[in-house]
Protein backbone atom coordinates (compact mmCIF):
# COMPACT_ATOMS: atom_id res chain seq x y z
CA UNK A 1 0.00 0.00 0.00
CA UNK A 2 1.71 3.13 -1.03
CA UNK A 3 2.06 5.72 1.78
CA UNK A 4 -0.35 8.13 0.85
CA UNK A 5 -3.07 5.49 1.24
CA UNK A 6 -1.95 4.45 4.86
CA UNK A 7 -1.79 8.48 5.54
CA UNK A 8 -5.18 9.08 4.36
CA UNK A 9 -6.51 5.76 6.74
CA UNK A 10 -4.54 7.63 9.69
CA UNK A 11 -6.27 10.47 8.82
CA UNK A 12 -9.69 9.37 8.45
CA UNK A 13 -9.60 7.90 12.52
CA UNK A 14 -7.99 10.71 14.18
CA UNK A 15 -10.99 13.03 12.13
CA UNK A 16 -13.01 11.28 13.36
CA UNK A 17 -12.32 12.17 16.68
CA UNK A 18 -12.18 15.73 16.12
CA UNK A 19 -15.98 15.49 14.43
CA UNK A 20 -17.13 14.14 18.11
CA UNK A 21 -14.85 14.74 20.85
CA UNK A 22 -14.76 17.10 23.59
CA UNK A 23 -12.65 19.88 23.14
CA UNK A 24 -11.45 18.59 19.92
CA UNK A 25 -14.75 19.71 18.25
CA UNK A 26 -15.49 22.81 20.18
CA UNK A 27 -16.55 26.04 17.74
CA UNK A 28 -13.97 27.79 19.63
CA UNK A 29 -10.89 26.43 17.79
CA UNK A 30 -10.80 27.41 13.82
CA UNK A 31 -11.55 25.15 11.55
CA UNK A 32 -8.25 25.30 10.14
CA UNK A 33 -6.80 24.83 13.68
CA UNK A 34 -8.32 21.49 13.89
CA UNK A 35 -7.36 20.43 10.66
CA UNK A 36 -3.93 20.93 10.78
CA UNK A 37 -3.89 19.41 14.14
CA UNK A 38 -5.64 16.25 12.45
CA UNK A 39 -2.81 16.78 9.45
CA UNK A 40 0.01 16.49 12.67
CA UNK A 41 -1.05 14.24 14.46
CA UNK A 42 -2.31 11.53 11.64
CA UNK A 43 1.37 12.21 10.39
CA UNK A 44 2.74 11.05 13.78
CA UNK A 45 0.31 7.94 14.08
CA UNK A 46 1.20 7.26 10.51
CA UNK A 47 5.06 6.32 11.37
CA UNK A 48 4.09 4.51 14.44
CA UNK A 49 0.90 2.18 13.35
CA UNK A 50 1.31 -0.29 11.48
CA UNK A 51 -0.79 -0.51 8.33
CA UNK A 52 -1.15 -4.11 7.02
CA UNK A 53 -0.17 -4.14 3.37
CA UNK A 54 -2.64 -6.14 0.42
CA UNK A 55 -4.23 -6.11 -2.52
CA UNK A 56 -7.97 -6.22 -1.10
CA UNK A 57 -7.82 -2.08 -1.08
CA UNK A 58 -6.16 -1.69 -4.37
CA UNK A 59 -9.58 -1.30 -5.82
CA UNK A 60 -11.21 2.55 -4.96
CA UNK A 61 -14.52 0.93 -3.58
CA UNK A 62 -12.87 -1.02 -0.75
CA UNK A 63 -10.74 1.83 -0.08
CA UNK A 64 -13.20 4.42 0.34
CA UNK A 65 -15.15 1.97 2.45
CA UNK A 66 -11.78 1.64 4.74
CA UNK A 67 -11.95 5.09 4.84
CA UNK A 68 -15.63 5.13 6.11
CA UNK A 69 -14.95 3.06 8.57
CA UNK A 70 -11.99 4.48 10.14
CA UNK A 71 -13.76 7.87 10.48
CA UNK A 72 -16.43 5.71 11.89
CA UNK A 73 -14.42 4.12 14.63
CA UNK A 74 -12.80 7.79 15.71
CA UNK A 75 -16.20 9.14 15.90
CA UNK A 76 -17.25 6.43 18.10
CA UNK A 77 -14.08 7.06 20.44
CA UNK A 78 -15.03 10.83 20.81
CA UNK A 79 -18.57 9.69 21.03
CA UNK A 80 -18.46 7.86 24.11
CA UNK A 81 -16.64 10.71 26.11
CA UNK A 82 -19.66 13.04 24.83
CA UNK A 83 -22.27 10.78 27.02
CA UNK A 84 -20.51 12.04 30.44
CA UNK A 85 -20.97 16.05 29.00
CA UNK A 86 -24.54 14.97 28.30
CA UNK A 87 -25.09 13.54 31.59
CA UNK A 88 -24.06 16.70 33.54
CA UNK A 89 -25.61 18.81 31.05
CA UNK A 90 -29.27 16.85 31.80
CA UNK A 91 -28.87 17.40 35.28
CA UNK A 92 -28.22 21.12 34.97
CA UNK A 93 -31.54 21.10 32.96
CA UNK A 94 -33.41 19.11 35.90
CA UNK A 95 -31.69 21.54 38.40
CA UNK A 96 -33.09 24.41 36.32
CA UNK A 97 -36.32 23.57 36.08
CA UNK A 98 -37.00 22.97 39.51
CA UNK A 99 -35.27 26.27 40.27
CA UNK A 100 -37.77 28.28 37.78
CA UNK A 101 -34.39 28.61 35.67
CA UNK A 102 -36.30 26.83 32.59
CA UNK A 103 -36.71 29.53 30.53
CA UNK A 104 -33.00 30.74 31.13
CA UNK A 105 -30.41 30.01 28.05
CA UNK A 106 -27.01 31.21 27.43
CA UNK A 107 -24.76 30.24 24.14
CA UNK A 108 -22.86 26.48 25.32
CA UNK A 109 -18.95 28.47 24.09
CA UNK A 110 -18.42 24.57 23.10
CA UNK A 111 -21.14 23.92 20.85
CA UNK A 112 -22.51 26.81 19.90
CA UNK A 113 -26.00 26.32 20.77
CA UNK A 114 -28.21 27.52 23.71
CA UNK A 115 -28.47 25.31 26.87
CA UNK A 116 -29.63 25.90 30.59
CA UNK A 117 -27.96 28.55 32.83
CA UNK A 118 -26.86 25.50 35.30
CA UNK A 119 -26.41 22.77 32.89
CA UNK A 120 -23.45 25.73 31.43
CA UNK A 121 -21.80 25.79 34.80
CA UNK A 122 -21.84 21.98 35.24
CA UNK A 123 -20.59 22.21 31.93
CA UNK A 124 -17.97 23.87 32.58
CA UNK A 125 -16.68 22.59 35.69
CA UNK A 126 -16.84 19.25 34.02
CA UNK A 127 -14.26 20.10 31.26
CA UNK A 128 -12.15 21.77 33.95
CA UNK A 129 -12.19 18.50 35.15
CA UNK A 130 -11.80 16.35 32.42
CA UNK A 131 -8.67 18.56 31.23
CA UNK A 132 -6.99 18.65 34.78
CA UNK A 133 -7.28 14.44 34.13
CA UNK A 134 -5.56 14.42 31.01
CA UNK A 135 -8.68 13.03 29.39
CA UNK A 136 -7.49 14.36 25.96
CA UNK A 137 -4.71 12.67 26.39
CA UNK A 138 -6.72 9.64 27.13
CA UNK A 139 -8.73 9.89 23.36
CA UNK A 140 -5.43 9.99 21.76
CA UNK A 141 -4.14 7.17 23.41
CA UNK A 142 -7.32 5.36 22.78
CA UNK A 143 -6.65 6.03 18.77
CA UNK A 144 -3.22 4.64 19.08
CA UNK A 145 -4.28 2.07 20.62
CA UNK A 146 -7.18 0.79 18.59
CA UNK A 147 -5.32 -0.38 15.93
CA UNK A 148 -4.31 -2.88 18.05
CA UNK A 149 -7.51 -4.05 18.40
CA UNK A 150 -9.33 -2.62 15.13
CA UNK A 151 -7.04 -2.89 11.82
CA UNK A 152 -8.46 -1.80 8.72
CA UNK A 153 -11.34 -2.88 7.77
CA UNK A 154 -11.77 -4.54 11.01
CA UNK A 155 -14.58 -2.82 12.29
CA UNK A 156 -17.93 -4.40 13.43
CA UNK A 157 -20.80 -2.65 14.35
CA UNK A 158 -23.63 -6.07 14.64
CA UNK A 159 -23.76 -6.56 18.40
CA UNK A 160 -21.20 -5.41 20.56
CA UNK A 161 -21.24 -1.77 20.03
CA UNK A 162 -24.88 -1.28 19.91
CA UNK A 163 -25.06 -2.68 22.89
CA UNK A 164 -22.61 -0.57 24.77
CA UNK A 165 -24.55 2.43 23.53
CA UNK A 166 -27.41 1.33 25.22
CA UNK A 167 -25.31 0.93 28.59
CA UNK A 168 -24.31 4.20 28.06
CA UNK A 169 -27.57 6.26 27.50
CA UNK A 170 -28.86 4.13 30.72
CA UNK A 171 -25.49 5.23 32.73
CA UNK A 172 -26.30 8.72 31.51
CA UNK A 173 -29.95 9.17 32.40
CA UNK A 174 -28.80 7.63 36.11
CA UNK A 175 -25.97 10.11 36.46
CA UNK A 176 -27.73 13.14 35.58
CA UNK A 177 -30.84 12.46 38.45
CA UNK A 178 -27.86 11.59 41.12
CA UNK A 179 -25.97 14.68 40.59
CA UNK A 180 -29.33 16.80 40.48
CA UNK A 181 -30.91 14.83 43.36
CA UNK A 182 -29.61 16.99 45.75
CA UNK A 183 -30.33 20.51 44.33
CA UNK A 184 -34.00 19.01 43.83
CA UNK A 185 -34.57 17.80 46.88
CA UNK A 186 -33.83 21.04 48.36
CA UNK A 187 -36.21 22.63 46.09
CA UNK A 188 -38.58 19.80 46.63
CA UNK A 189 -39.08 20.54 50.88
CA UNK A 190 -38.69 24.35 49.91
CA UNK A 191 -42.30 23.63 47.58
CA UNK A 192 -43.18 21.56 50.96
CA UNK A 193 -42.87 24.55 53.15
CA UNK A 194 -44.00 26.48 50.88
CA UNK A 195 -47.53 24.65 51.04
CA UNK A 196 -47.71 24.38 54.91
CA UNK A 197 -46.93 28.37 54.70
CA UNK A 198 -50.29 28.80 52.33
CA UNK A 199 -52.22 26.72 54.46
CA UNK A 200 -51.35 28.34 57.73
CA UNK A 201 -51.23 32.29 56.16
CA UNK A 202 -53.68 31.86 53.70
CA UNK A 203 -53.00 35.79 52.96
CA UNK A 204 -49.72 35.60 52.26
CA UNK A 205 -48.57 35.72 48.30
CA UNK A 206 -47.05 31.80 48.09
CA UNK A 207 -45.61 32.79 44.40
CA UNK A 208 -44.30 35.93 45.64
CA UNK A 209 -42.64 34.40 48.42
CA UNK A 210 -42.06 31.01 46.47
CA UNK A 211 -39.96 32.20 43.21
CA UNK A 212 -37.15 33.44 45.57
CA UNK A 213 -37.05 30.75 48.01
CA UNK A 214 -36.92 27.90 45.69
CA UNK A 215 -33.52 30.04 43.61
CA UNK A 216 -32.24 31.07 46.92
CA UNK A 217 -32.26 27.37 48.31
CA UNK A 218 -30.86 25.97 45.23
CA UNK A 219 -27.79 27.89 44.54
CA UNK A 220 -27.08 27.27 48.56
CA UNK A 221 -27.13 23.71 47.66
CA UNK A 222 -25.15 24.21 45.14
CA UNK A 223 -22.65 26.00 46.21
CA UNK A 224 -22.66 23.47 49.66
CA UNK A 225 -22.45 20.66 47.23
CA UNK A 226 -20.20 21.81 44.70
CA UNK A 227 -17.04 19.76 45.98
CA UNK A 228 -18.90 16.53 45.95
CA UNK A 229 -20.10 16.73 42.12
CA UNK A 230 -16.10 17.49 41.51
CA UNK A 231 -15.66 14.08 43.57
CA UNK A 232 -18.58 12.63 41.48
CA UNK A 233 -16.95 14.06 38.49
CA UNK A 234 -13.54 12.57 38.94
CA UNK A 235 -15.14 9.23 39.65
CA UNK A 236 -17.30 9.20 36.13
CA UNK A 237 -14.57 9.95 34.17
CA UNK A 238 -12.36 6.95 35.90
CA UNK A 239 -15.39 4.94 34.53
CA UNK A 240 -15.32 6.72 31.10
CA UNK A 241 -11.71 5.17 30.53
CA UNK A 242 -12.99 1.55 31.05
CA UNK A 243 -16.04 2.74 28.63
CA UNK A 244 -13.04 3.49 26.20
CA UNK A 245 -11.54 0.35 26.42
CA UNK A 246 -14.92 -1.47 26.20
CA UNK A 247 -15.73 0.71 23.12
CA UNK A 248 -12.31 -0.39 21.72
CA UNK A 249 -13.06 -4.61 21.76
CA UNK A 250 -16.77 -3.53 21.13
CA UNK A 251 -15.59 -2.60 17.84
CA UNK A 252 -13.62 -4.86 17.13
CA UNK A 253 -14.16 -8.04 15.43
Amino acid sequence: MPGLDAYLLVFGRVSGLFLSAPVFSSRQLPVMVRVLLTAALALMLARMVHIPQGAELANSGLFIMALAGEVLIGYAIGFVAYFIFAAVQLAGQLVDMQMGFGIVNVINPESGATSPLVGSLFYLVALLVYLGLNGHHQLLMAVYDSYRFIPVLGVDLAGGFARLLVDLGAFMFVAAVKIAAPVVAAVFVADVALGFMARSVPQMNVFLVGIPLKILAGLVMLLLTMPVFVWVLQVYFDRFFSYLDQALMALAR
